[in-house]
């Protein structure tokens, strides 16, 4: 996660401080500025990033989880086929 926090404080920082030079402001209160909004930029990917791996992870629990479950009815099926067939040769043997 820590690639994603880098980018984000490098994007906002360099935009921050182009648009303070485009607009004629000064070296210094522009790179105080920039610095600003790298640290803001910083928390909201971080915040995206761990939202989004949260998200990721859960999506993947959950497709593991309804795999097994298909599994475990076809499971139950198959027992279910599997006794019905030994009774059917169980009352057809009497």
């Amino acid at each position: 996660m820590t690639p994603y926090i880098i980018q984000g404080g490098l994007i906002g920082f360099l935009l921050v401080l182009a648009l303070n030079i485009l607009n004629d402001n000064g070296i210094g209160i522009s790179i105080v500025r920039s610095c600003i909004a790298a640290l803001a930029f910083a928390f909201v990917a971080r915040w995206f990033a761990k939202t989004m791996f949260s998200e990721l992870h859960l999506s993947l629990w959950l497709q593991q989880e309804a795999a097994q479950q298909e599994a475990a009815q076809q499971a139950a099926a198959a027992a279910a086929e599997a006794a019905e067939t030994e009774q059917g040769d169980t009352a057809a043997a009497e």
